[in-house]
């Protein structure tokens, strides 16, 4: 049976980041020493099932959004005056562009 060295904690590793319960790379001794050393990662049979990770909680907000609702009329009395937040860019008909420049490449 062969053994994988899996990360449990969050490891930083060669400009990549592993999370609890990730195969980590075994080319470095010293790094696999470290780690076992610090409880950072553990062997593990192939064979035995990982840890299934915990979802985090989902937001849910505590009160109304921010911003008065209506209209408010200005010292002037020319015109009226929206107050309050802005409303979502869909309601604005804002229109998504494209990137001007091309995506970064993973490599």
């Amino acid at each position: 049976m062969a053994k994988i060295l899996t990360a449990t904690t969050a490891i930083l590793y060669g400009n990549q980041q592993y999370g609890p319960g990730d195969a980590l790379p075994t080319a470095d001794p010293g790094y696999v020493a470290a780690w076992l050393e610090a409880g950072s990662a553990e062997w593990k049979d192939d064979a035995e099932e990982p840890t299934p990770k915990k979802q985090a909680p989902k937001a849910r907000p505590a009160a109304a959004p921010a911003g008065a609702t209506g209209i408010a009329q200005p010292a002037t009395g020319a015109e009226e005056d929206l107050v309050g937040k802005v409303p979502a860019p869909k309601a604005r008909g804002v229109v998504k562009e494209r990137a001007k420049r091309a995506p970064k490449s993973k490599a």
